[in-house]
């Protein structure tokens, strides 16, 4: 009889020993991974990784925030002293970005019934894009006394209005035949996730030809600048270079790292500067880790002078 008490004690202790080991995995389980992902929410950003690159002090951190980015989305296409994004259009004075300063204004509301897709680069007062349904659209300058100046005042002395002749359908005018794509700017294309280019030859008509590249294989999005390409899952430059055994100029994709890496930091680009969703802005060429000479800071497609200045794996 003494045993079998003895044995009910020992089971009920075991049953109690196994009860408060449940209820404390219960308790700090949820403790643990809360702290995993609090772990996960410190990881370092774009920011500190320029800054750790450049061997620049957080306190001295020398990059500017811009802190009125309500007009600006992941579909904002810029060029020099414009942007558009949506149906609106603006200029602004990409100069006082350098101080931290995002000075701009509305100057015009396109209609509903058009799409913008990418702004075309220019130079003079009046305003290019391209919509999704191949047309081109000027937004005119109607004020004939405003001089030709590379100056913020020039836009804002213009006069806009949406010009009723300067419309073309335009693949077919500039490029010399109608072109289905799903996005399009000065340089290149893509269609159905292929990327193609357009250059200019002695011809009346640019070449088009399709661009092989490490891009392959993922969702295409945008093309910014007219040479940063934006994919479901990296971001590429758009980069050329003459082989010497084809005895041409080939066209390939060059992915950049750390924007990569940070994927879900960034905003957009101006021709300058990658621009986190924060309003941290950030010159481009500071991003660029291994390439083979200084980023230009315009929407030309570049390239290394070399065969041997690519990265092996077309990675900069």
């Amino acid at each position: 009889m003494k045993n079998i008490i003895n044995n009910k004690k020992y089971i009920i202790f075991i049953v109690g020993i196994l009860l408060i080991i449940s209820i404390l995995l219960i308790i700090f389980i949820p403790k643990n991974k809360e702290n995993n992902n609090t772990n996960d929410n410190k990881k370092a950003s774009l920011l500190q990784e320029v800054l750790k690159i450049k061997s620049i002090k957080e306190k001295d951190n020398p990059y500017k925030k811009i802190t009125n980015t309500e007009v600006i989305n992941e579909n904002t296409s810029f060029r020099n002293y414009a942007f558009i994004t949506d149906n609106t259009a603006y200029v602004y004075d990409y100069t006082k970005l350098d101080k931290g300063n995002f000075v701009y204004k509305k100057i015009y509301d396109i209609p509903s019934s058009i799409k913008p897709m990418t702004i075309i680069p220019g130079y003079g007062s009046s305003i290019e894009f391209i919509d999704y349904n191949d047309t081109k659209y000027t937004i005119q300058d109607n004020n004939t006394d405003n001089k030709t100046r590379d100056s913020y005042d020039m836009y804002l002395n213009a006069n806009y209005s949406l010009s009723d002749y300067l419309k073309w359908e335009y693949s077919t005018t500039f490029l010399g035949r109608k072109l289905d794509y799903d996005y399009i700017s000065s340089t290149s294309y893509f269609k159905d996730n292929t990327l193609y280019a357009i250059y200019y030859t002695n011809a009346k008509y640019p070449i088009t030809e399709k661009i092989s590249g490490n891009y392959e294989g993922e969702t295409l999005i945008k093309i910014y600048n007219s040479k940063i390409l934006k994919t479901d899952k990296a971001f590429y430059e758009i980069i050329k270079y003459f082989d010497s055994k084809q005895n041409k100029t080939i066209y390939t994709t060059m992915k950049i790292n750390l924007l990569t890496k940070y994927y879900n930091e960034v905003l957009n680009f101006t021709y300058k500067y990658v621009i986190l969703k924060d309003g941290t802005i950030i010159p481009i060429k500071d991003i660029m880790q291994n390439r083979f000479h200084a980023y230009q800071e315009n929407e030309y497609i570049d390239g290394p002078n070399y065969e041997s200045e690519i990265p092996s794996v077309f990675e900069e």
